[in-house]
Parts: C-alpha cells; sequence; structure tokens
C-alpha cells in the first residue's frame, strides 16, 4: 500500500463527506439532525466544491502530522494491519479532537461555522469525521484497490 495513495483516498473520501453533508445542511437531502443543520450558515457562504476541498485538504494536512506521529511511535506513516489501523486511529482520534478545538479557538473557517459549534461543541465530531476518513479510506485501500 502506497501513502500517497491512502492520502488521495482520504482527499476523496473527505470531499464526498463534505459534500453529502452540505447537501443534508441545505435541505437537498432529507435528514433531521440539529448538528446537521446548523452548518447551513457555513455551506451557504461557499460553493459546494470550495467548501469540499477545504474538507480534503485539512484531512490531508492532519494526515501528515498523525503520520508523522505514529512513524516516530510505532514506525508506521499508513497502517496496513488491522492493528496498526487501531493505534493510527487512537493517535487520530487525539488529533482530530484538538484539531476540532483549535479550528474553533481560532475560527479557521469564519463565523459562518460558529453555529455548528455552539450546536455541537468543539472536539468530538471533528474527531469521529477524521476517523471514518481513514477506516473508510484504508478498507478501499486494502480491500478494493486490490481486486481493481
Amino acid at each position: 500500500m502506497k501513502l500517497f495513495t491512502f492520502f488521495f483516498i482520504n482527499f476523496v473520501v473527505s470531499m464526498i463527506s463534505d459534500i453529502i453533508l452540505n447537501d443534508i445542511a441545505r435541505g437537498n437531502i432529507k435528514f433531521k439532525s440539529k448538528i446537521i443543520d446548523s452548518l447551513k450558515p457555513y455551506f451557504v457562504n461557499k460553493s459546494i466544491i470550495i467548501a469540499s476541498i477545504y474538507a480534503g485538504i485539512t484531512i490531508c494536512l492532519t494526515l501528515v502530522a498523525l503520520s508523522l506521529i505514529t512513524k516516530q511511535m510505532f514506525g508506521f506513516y499508513m497502517p496496513k494491519k488491522t492493528m496498526e489501523l487501531a493505534k493510527y486511529c487512537f493517535i487520530a482520534f487525539i488529533i482530530g479532537y484538538s484539531l476540532d478545538i483549535l479550528i474553533y479557538k481560532l475560527n479557521i473557517f469564519g463565523e459562518s461555522l460558529q453555529p455548528y459549534y455552539k450546536t455541537s461543541g468543539a472536539g468530538l465530531w471533528g474527531a469521529l469525521a477524521f476517523i471514518f476518513s481513514i477506516i473508510i479510506s484504508f478498507g478501499i485501500q486494502k480491500y478494493i484497490l486490490p481486486m481493481l
């Protein structure tokens, strides 16, 4: 498995996830959630493509930090086995949680994201979104790509 491929798949997974959240928040997909509905002000101010690219870039930059940390701690840049994935996700949760709080505190994506943070809080959902991208990307790279 290649590191660049893993990063690229994570970029695409996070873009697609963001597009789905965008559609739900705008009411294009019927799904009731106060947390997702609170994202509407953020998505209204950006094109669906720009917002999804921001999500992809955020995931990939965070993956760089995560990969450097897991290389130092465990000797691998990206998970190739299930136990490595568990270790990777554990560290990813801590980084994702911390980064989401930093994004909130520094207002990195602007005021339009503040209703989301007031509804959901900072930390947990950012960490879970990061882990979701990692697990889906791991599965695609390990189990789907080899069959193609």
